[in-house]
């Protein structure tokens, strides 16, 4: 397993998987997440201390590197991210017709 820094009070903290920025903690919700940085093939990822004991849990429970788990996380991610339709292009189909012509948000 890998010792994890964890680094606290970093304004410009975010993480890689989710996103966050803010700490969801309501008592410290007046502090940047807390992050810790792990260095993958394509760079190094910063990961919010909630998606770090995350994975750590699915690799202990599934037998898997955390370092792949992260890996396929983000590839996950991009191809998600990728394909998925910009917000001008989304479309919305009426509620109370399911055969309306669908109608730009």
């Amino acid at each position: 397993m890998i010792n994890p820094t964890f680094t606290y009070n970093n304004p410009d903290a975010s993480c890689a998987l989710c996103d966050r920025t803010k700490n969801p903690h309501p008592d410290y919700s007046h502090e940047p997440i807390v992050t810790t940085r792990l260095e993958l093939r394509r760079g190094d990822q910063d990961l919010c201390i909630n998606c770090y004991w995350e994975i750590v849990a699915l690799a202990m429970n599934s037998q898997a590197n955390i370092l792949d788990i992260v890996n396929e996380k983000l590839n996950m991610r991009r191809l998600i991210t990728k394909n998925a339709p910009s917000t001008s292009e989304r479309y919305r189909r009426q509620p109370d017709d399911p055969n309306a012509a669908s109608t730009k948000i």
